[in-house]
């Protein structure tokens, strides 16, 4: 049987991508031999971070809600298969295999490319659950999240086009 994505889904697991994303750049950090790249992936890192934290308020907000468990906060079956597919297989790597990941990247160039569509992959997650969401709060928590998660991709971009 095929589990339903909800607000309460998407926010779980959206607080799970941020805390494999937190992980990525942290290992991409502490691998860093520049300083500017270090300080890059920190930057990164503690982007993840702050995203974290405005997605677990969100879900203990939500979860103590009581009508966010009624089937009638599910999403249709075909965007859930959707979403399982992107967060299970794309975005980041899960953060129990973020440094074996990080230490097959050899170059700057690699990480920044594997991070700008691990980044772009959040970008459509976060959009879909947007679209979907039925609560005011997760729509503006998702879309929020979502144009942050485009600036990502310009500064992860920019710095492609500077290092690698």
């Amino acid at each position: 049987m095929q589990n339903l994505f909800s607000d309460l889904e998407g926010l779980r697991i959206a607080v799970e991508i941020e805390v494999r994303g937190r992980e990525f750049y942290r290992q991409a950090a502490e691998q860093a031999a520049k300083d500017e790249h270090r300080e890059l992936f920190q930057w990164l890192a503690d982007e993840e971070c702050t995203h974290e934290a405005k997605f677990a308020g969100i879900l203990s907000q939500i979860s103590a809600c009581k009508e966010a468990h009624s089937d009638e906060y599910l999403f249709d079956a075909d965007t859930s298969r959707y979403l399982t597919v992107i967060a299970d297989h794309h975005v980041f790597p899960k953060a129990a295999d973020a440094k074996a990941a990080i230490a097959e990247l050899k170059t700057v160039g690699a990480i920044l490319r594997t991070a700008l569509q691990a980044e772009k992959d959040s970008v459509l997650f976060y959009d879909e659950l947007a679209r979907n969401a039925k609560f005011d709060a997760a729509k503006e928590v998702f879309a929020l999240l979502k144009a942050e998660e485009q600036a990502h991709v310009v500064k992860i971009r920019q710095m492609l086009d500077i290092w690698a």
